[in-house]
């Protein structure tokens, strides 16, 4: 069964935030100066996702794991907290929400779950929204349709990718996992997307899947890996080399432009770190199925504002495609890339949702601009990507 998007969080006294809901569409970008809470926000999804085992939520919030690792209690606790806890809600949907509330113990410092296990046998406050836009408990007695599919398609091992903003640069080899394989995952430093694409590769998109670029090429997810590849890097094209007996692999890179001769294969120690660091995010995008949720920070890590545009582009398709992208940027290239295809009617503008972080003190909080139909912004708070123009007024002024 396909999974509900998620529509919102919320979060409760949680690192730098008191109380804030954050709004999420197909593709939600998340912007602002560094230290405002934009990797908070991120990590409040992955600190569920690690701590979800069993079926259901541990008792204790799983603060360090495979995802992220953020030390203790007292660390993520909002300083100013009028109360030794703190909440998340997941919003399906719109009228799904599922809550999660961690109780501080000073004398451990750690945070244990404060809802004790219900008559459904859960650990966590799940409701629904009925006709008269009440929010209700889920019991045994509510019926199936008001609910809609399981709150924890959220956790699946499946249909769900995280690039963290320390990946994989050029390395001679990649690792090969069996189990990264089966679960379709390129790992949160991307160390196993050479094994994903030599595994899945083949796996074609629809014919009109809107992340094809070049539909002279084959319409294989490593076909257009490549050709969005050429995109943000002109003239790559990638050759994997599988060494199965060292449980390996490698990757060349050749490059070649129309009306000049190709080069040889290069290692990727050679080609430098522009190629190394796209790679997993074109294929996170491009691999990615409808209903999955892929998370990605700094998408345009060392590359060139043409290739940071381009993944711009890459990622609002993909949420047209039915797959739901968080992205933390601070590119204002990358957002043009977005705002560019709605611009020219390539897709529609209500998938994106915008926000920019600020903070006062120890608390961070968010403003929302709309991106609206001709690609403009519904407003422009100040500090948002207005460095250019800021740096421009500077260049040309007078001179002090």
């Amino acid at each position: 069964m396909r999974s509900v998007p998620l529509s919102a969080i919320e979060l409760k006294n949680f690192k730098c935030f008191r109380e804030q809901r954050i709004d999420l569409g197909m593709l939600t970008v998340l912007s602002g100066l560094n230290g405002v809470g934009k990797s908070s926000a991120i990590q409040a999804m992955l600190l569920l996702r690690q701590s979800f085992s069993g079926n259901r939520i541990q008792r204790r919030l799983r603060l360090s794991g495979d995802l992220v690792d953020l030390g203790t209690g007292a660390d993520v606790l909002f300083d100013l907290a009028d109360e030794d806890e703190l909440a998340f809600v997941l919003e399906f949907g719109g009228n799904r929400r599922s809550e999660y509330a961690f109780t501080y113990s000073r004398k451990g410092d750690r945070l244990s779950l404060r809802f004790g296990e219900n008559r459904m046998g859960r650990s966590t406050m799940e409701t629904f929204k009925n006709e008269e836009g009440e929010w209700l408990e889920v019991s045994r007695e509510t019926p199936r349709h008001q609910t809609g599919p399981s709150f924890r398609s959220f956790f699946s091992s499946r249909g769900f990718q995280y690039l963290a903003a320390e990946r994989f640069g050029p390395r001679k080899s990649l690792p090969w996992s069996e189990e990264q394989v089966s679960m379709r995952s390129l790992g949160a430093q991307g160390e196993h997307v050479l094994a994903y694409l030599a595994e899945h590769g083949s796996s074609t998109l629809g014919e009109n899947d809107p992340r094809i670029k070049d539909r002279e090429r084959t319409q294989t997810i490593e076909g257009q890996v490549t050709a969005w590849l050429q995109e943000t890097s002109p003239g790559a094209n990638l050759e994997i080399s599988e060494m199965r007996e060292i449980d390996a692999l490698s990757a060349r890179y050749s490059f070649s432009r129309s009306g000049d001769v190709g080069s040889k294969p290069f290692r990727a120690t050679n080609v430098g770190f522009g190629v190394s660091y796209a790679l997993p995010v074109l294929t996170a995008l491009i691999g990615a199925e409808p209903g999955d949720l892929v998370i990605i920070e700094n998408p345009e890590a060392h590359l060139h504002p043409r290739g940071q545009t381009k993944m711009g582009e890459l990622a609002i398709r993909a949420s047209a495609a039915g797959v739901q992208v968080v992205v933390e940027t601070h590119s204002d290239h990358f957002l043009d890339g977005v705002r560019l295809d709605v611009r020219r009617g390539r897709v529609a503008n209500d998938l994106a949702k915008i926000h920019f972080f600020t903070r006062e003190g120890a608390e961070s909080h968010v403003t929302s601009p709309r991106l609206q139909s001709d690609g403009s912004l519904s407003d422009w708070p100040k500090g948002f990507f207005d460095e250019k123009d800021e740096n421009l007024l500077g260049l040309l002024g007078p001179l002090d």
